[in-house]
């Protein structure tokens, strides 16, 4: 039995850090998926290869933790089948567009997909929660800490309000007149490493700290009704501010900067470093048509920019056989 399973990546258009700590944020799916088939086969062994980071690895069931950025994926097989009450073996080919260490998700995409897809060629059938939860397990490993916001947008799409007491809420958007356009810096970071740093300068000033996580908090509120409501350029402006609460908590580079304020002076409703920071990507709101000038802008100064919509579907289990 084999299957084919993909999940969308994301981008965090408010509240990346203070989701953390227990604040809302706002999420939204991109056309950039992660493709993952699962093949079962007649030994004990878990067997994965990553087309994008052509590597390969080979697991026991369960498997024992290695080091090494494919270890997360055969866990992630490894839950399917255990939810499964499975212990065969199986084949697990990645082949994700979503680029790695870029705050987009990545991930979680391959790891709700590795779950879908794992299920599938078992002949489990798992709801939309079950199969979040099973990845969220996965993303600890890579992250430490997670949100949670990483394999919920990538197990349901479209574009999500999420806080960490409450779970989340699908928002009723129509992104149809809009591009999200992504630029890199370069330069790659550590997600869980800007985390503990956070926390770490919070802890040490709560009383400077705590006022700004509940501003961010609030901004992502407020940005969810305008979404919903279509006041694109209200939202622009409120991820410019979103942008400053992440710089003024000391995740923004000088790279970042520069790729912002470029998206902005081109025409940009809105630009924001997006993911932890440190590096990786930015994300500017463009109206559908008006977009060439900021790509045009961004990529004078960025080795790779990309022009997306935002993805309504979630996980999909493509082909079963």
């Amino acid at each position: 039995m084999r299957a084919l399973a993909s999940a969308p990546g994301k981008v965090i258009l408010f509240g990346e850090h203070f989701v953390v700590e227990d604040q809302p944020a706002v999420a939204v799916a991109i056309s950039l998926r992660a493709r993952v088939r699962a093949e079962l086969t007649g030994d004990s062994v878990i067997r994965v290869s990553s087309r994008n980071l052509k590597a390969t690895g080979k697991y026991s069931i369960p498997p024992a933790e290695e080091k090494d950025p494919l270890y997360p994926v055969a866990y992630a097989a490894y839950l399917a089948m255990n939810k499964a009450g499975e212990t065969r073996g199986v084949n697990i080919e990645v082949d994700s567009e979503i680029p790695p260490g870029a705050g987009m998700g990545s991930s979680a995409a391959v790891a709700v997909a590795t779950v879908a897809a794992t299920a599938g060629a078992l002949g489990l059938e798992l709801s939309l929660d079950e199969v979040s939860k099973l990845a969220l397990e996965s993303e600890k490993i890579v992250h430490g800490k997670p949100s949670g916001i990483d394999n919920t947008i990538a197990t349901f799409g479209g574009a999500i309000a999420y806080r960490k007491s409450e779970g989340f809420v699908k928002l009723n958007v129509d992104f149809s007149d809009l591009v999200l356009v992504l630029a890199d810096t370069g330069k790659p970071r550590n997600t869980g490493e800007l985390v503990k740093r956070v926390l770490t300068l919070k802890a040490a000033f709560p009383s400077v700290f705590e006022p700004l996580y509940y501003a961010a908090g609030r901004l992502a509120v407020e940005a969810a009704k305008l979404m919903e409501r279509g006041d694109w350029e209200a939202v622009g402006s409120l991820m410019n501010v979103n942008h400053g609460l992440l710089s003024a908590i000391g995740v923004s580079t000088l790279e970042l900067e520069n790729l912002v304020y470029s998206a902005r002076r081109a025409g940009a409703l809105g630009a924001k470093l997006t993911g932890a920071g440190g590096g990786g990507f930015i994300v500017a709101l463009c109206k559908k048509g008006e977009e060439t000038t900021v790509v045009q802008e961004l990529e004078r100064a960025s080795p790779r920019v990309l022009v997306s919509g935002v993805s309504e579907r979630g996980v999909i289990v493509e082909a079963k056989s």
